[in-house]
């Protein structure tokens, strides 16, 4: 780890004399274009400066903001289309992310600056990233519903070819994002021919009027095939670089030596390098190199730490990664940027992990999880800080009454009060004193139900806050199938296709259904203590047709079912609930397996008058010390696959209310078995 250390070190130190050295020279600059501005007469000469004032402040956004501003103006008032689709490109750009209502305002301030229909795209282009922004950064999706729900309304043929392009574009943007938020991630591939579709009707216009346009949409373009692994990004993120040079290129207004086009070719590069193994070595070298010169130009540490944490994860450097991991983590702490830290922990934990390191591969996790509950945590210390003070005050008035009391009663020996008096006295005194100490032991038994209530408030704010995070996210998730699909079986003329959304919305249906049911006889299962009805029940039959029932439900050829039964199995038992436990088992077990064999094994033991019933697969099986964990509300193995984490807990309150149990296999080694135990 030392010449990695030693290298930033060094870097950082050429990168803070360049950025010293570069902001002494912009200062004179900018004292030099400030003077020039007084002598300006006209609104050409005026943008001029403001424009070149703006390129000396590309550091600060919010005083390259001004003069943008400054210089939209002017180049309004001197006619010149140029300028003003540069400054409101800049401005919409600046403010999207952290101001979006004053960027909405420059979005709709082009349809006046520039009503032209040779603007259309441009216009377009503005409105279409503004509401890209709002689902990346700020996760809203209503914008962009609004919008598309608006393109619906109009009469068929009344939308411009710029309107369809655009409708075309929002429409796979749409697809893309939402099934981002809703982890439905193989329907990203779908937004793909929207995209394509819009790019292909937008080759009919003039470079310059389509610039814009176009690079917005083969930027969403590249991030799909990212997504994807399809080397097709390369090519979509080389002509990004092409239509922005080609931008550039057109403007021949007058000199502009400050001009900055680094960050774009930066971040540009930066997507080359994470296509990985998609591009020849040599190629991906190249990348990052140019990469790293940019960033360290731009002193972007940000840039320089999470590429460079990719390269070396495609290199199979994997400790090095973990290391520019840890500094990007180190430079959000300290700037104070608003990242998903959680994220980076877990991805960094899988870096150690592959390097060997399992003890920093944990306490990464453990970071990772931590890092969710900080301010609860903080808010709940600061109570029990309070709570402490208020103790060491009563302490402190506790030991001066002490000392008090001490103190007179000295003075009343020395006084020569009678002896009546002294013991009247004394007793007295021994009163207060019992009296205080009840009071402290009170205030001590206090304090510490206090502090239980403490612990007891978080516990249930914790698990109140993952219920509510666990049942709007998996119900949210097909609500947001069932919307998306039926909004396009409503625009699909393709049978095959209306099929298709059809089926999908109905396997959402019964998902969200399944859902519901399950916590209807959860609640219900918690709310009593009656004893479940028994009857007597052919176990045999019954786990025959749940397997053969998720036999058809999977839909897999690559996985084989197998029932072992030792005959006809008759017993007392609550068959609604036998058959829960046994479709979820199942159930789990279909899910982690995605190749290979499920068992399903019922034997009599009626020496001891048991049912055995067991489910194995294997599939990823669960780890030693989670084999207990898993049966806790709310617990999932894989955080990434769908489930609300209550279907193992439901199983076990179900088998203990029979009289029975259930558990985890520790001997089993190929996957997963889970024994149930039911006795008669």
């Amino acid at each position: 780890m030392r010449p990695i250390s030693l290298k930033a070190l060094t870097g950082s130190l050429f990168m803070t004399l360049c950025a010293a050295a570069t902001a002494l020279s912009a200062t004179t600059e900018a004292d030099s274009l400030s003077a020039a501005l007084s002598r300006a007469r006209t609104p050409a000469e005026r943008e001029q400066t403001y424009v070149r004032l703006a390129d000396l402040c590309t550091d600060s956004t919010a005083l390259a903001a001004v003069y943008w501003e400054a210089a939209l103006t002017e180049a309004a008032g001197a006619g010149d289309d140029y300028g003003c689709r540069e400054a409101l490109d800049r401005l919409v750009q600046g403010f999207s992310a952290k101001q979006p209502e004053r960027a909405l305002e420059y979005v709709r301030l082009a349809d006046s600056l520039l009503p032209d229909r040779r603007f259309a795209l441009f216009r377009a282009s503005l409105n279409a990233f503004w509401l890209w922004k709002q689902m990346s950064v700020a996760n809203s999706f209503e914008a962009i519903d609004r919008a598309l729900a608006e393109f619906r309304e109009r009469q068929p043929g009344s939308l411009t070819p710029e309107e369809e392009i655009e409708w075309e574009f929002l429409t796979g943007l749409s697809i893309d994002y939402s099934s981002i938020a809703t982890e439905a991630y193989g329907n990203i591939l779908q937004a793909i021919p929207y995209v394509e579709q819009a790019l292909a009707k937008l080759e009919k216009y003039p470079l310059e009027e389509r610039v814009h346009f176009e690079k917005l949409c083969r930027e969403e373009l590249a991030d799909i095939y990212l997504y994807a692994d399809d080397p097709r990004a390369a090519g979509q993120i080389g002509r990004c670089i092409d239509l922005h040079r080609a931008w550039m290129a057109a403007d021949t207004r007058f000199e502009r030596p400050r001009r900055d086009s680094s960050e774009y070719l930066m971040r540009s590069y930066g997507k080359m390098v994470f296509l990985g193994d998609l591009l020849a070595r040599e190629e991906v070298d190249d990348y990052y190199n140019k990469c790293m010169e940019l960033a360290r130009g731009r002193d972007d540490r940000e840039e320089i730490y999470n590429t460079s944490a990719r390269y070396y994860q495609h290199a199979g450097d994997y400790e090095r990664t973990a290391a520019y991991m840890d500094s990007l983590l180190t430079h959000y702490a300290q700037t104070g940027k608003k990242a998903d830290l959680g994220s980076i922990y877990i991805a960094q934990s899988h870096m150690y992990e592959k390097a060997g390191d399992y003890e920093k591969a944990l306490k990464a996790v453990r970071e990772g999880n931590d890092f969710r509950y900080y301010s609860r945590m903080d808010q709940a210390q600061s109570k029990l800080a309070e709570m402490q003070a208020l103790y060491d005050v009563n302490r402190l008035e506790l030991e001066k009454v002490r000392l008090a009391d001490r103190s007179k009663f000295f003075l009343l020996m020395a006084g020569g009060i009678v002896l009546l008096l002294l013991a009247g006295w004394a007793v007295y005194q021994q009163a207060m004193v019992r009296r205080l100490k009840l009071a402290r032991t009170q205030f001590m038994a206090a304090s510490e139900e206090a502090q239980r209530q403490s612990r007891r408030a978080q516990e249930s704010e914790r698990m109140k806050t993952t219920f509510i995070n666990s049942m709007c996210h998996e119900i949210r998730t097909p609500l947001n199938a069932i919307n998306g699909f039926s909004e396009l079986l409503l625009t699909e003329q393709d049978p095959a296709a209306r099929q298709a959304f059809q089926t999908e919305i109905g396997k959402s249906t019964k998902a969200l259904t399944a859902l519901l049911e399950n916590m209807l006889e959860l609640s219900q299962l918690i709310s009593t203590e009656d004893p479940l009805p028994v009857a007597q029940t052919d176990i045999s039959l019954l786990c025959a047709e749940r397997l053969e029932l998720q036999r058809q439900l999977g839909d897999n050829p690559a996985v084989e079912y197998a029932y072992e039964a030792g005959g006809g199995i008759e017993i007392p038992t609550n068959a609604f609930y036998l058959t829960r436990v046994l479709d979820n088992l199942l159930h789990n077990a279909a899910k982690f397996t995605a190749a290979g064999r499920i068992t399903l094994r019922c034997r009599n033991d009626e020496s001891r008058r048991t049912l055995q019933i067991s489910v194995s697969d294997t599939g990823i099986g669960i780890p030693p010390e989670k084999q207990e964990w898993v049966f806790e509300r709310f617990t999932k193995v894989d955080p990434f696959k769908p489930g609300s984490g209550i279907g193992l807990y439901l199983c076990r309150l179900i088998v203990t209310r029979l009289g029975g149990d259930i558990r985890v296999c520790p001997e089993y080694s190929g996957g997963c078995c889970i024994r149930i135990e039911l006795p008669y």
